[in-house]
């Protein structure tokens, strides 16, 4: 399982509303604890192949533009316009 494949699964655990505020509160967290905090604080238990995948890639931390791929990338759906701090990287095309 990928570093992606795994944040989707995370990701679509979390209710819509509260993913901005998940997301924010993940890449702030530095320490596994913190990590680990900021999942139960929203329910998330990890599965097995999960906690496995996250061990697999500890050295390969998700960066900014992996998490936001992850998260839908930086376009909300056709005809939504250009959302406030869109890079224009093209995770949307």
């Amino acid at each position: 399982m990928t570093r992606k494949e795994v944040m989707d699964q995370i990701l679509s655990r979390v209710p819509a509303e509260l993913r901005e505020a998940f997301i924010a509160e993940i890449r702030e967290a530095e320490t596994k604890e913190a990590r680990k905090a900021v999942l139960k604080k929203y329910g998330i238990e990890l599965t097995a192949e999960e906690r496995e995948a996250i061990r697999a890639n500890a050295n390969n931390e998700i960066n900014d533009e992996e998490l936001d791929k992850a998260s839908g990338g930086c376009c909300f759906g056709p005809g939504a316009g250009t959302p406030p701090g869109c890079t224009g990287c093209g995770s949307c095309n």
